[in-house]
């Protein structure tokens, strides 16, 4: 699991790296290199931060993460 510093690093120091939005039934994760993003406050056990919308973890890639790049959006059964 990474925190939101950690896959804002990752991503400026790997550009070949591609975020991964995963549609979930109710809401979105964001995932990077297989990890997915942390809440800002950790919950025990662990969970990846969940989004409502595309659109919102999309916002959070451009807002938080400062990325600008190519996203990868897949559908989990």
């Amino acid at each position: 699991m990474l925190t939101a510093p950690q896959a804002k690093v990752l991503l400026n120091y790997d550009p070949t790296l591609i975020p991964v939005i995963l549609g979930c039934q109710n809401h979105f994760e964001i995932a990077i290199d297989d990890k997915p993003i942390a809440p800002q406050r950790m919950t025990p056990p662990p969970q990846a931060r969940q989004f409502k919308t595309l659109g919102a973890a999309y916002s959070y890639l451009r807002t938080f993460l400062d990325y600008r790049g190519d996203v990868s959006i897949r559908i989990k059964d």
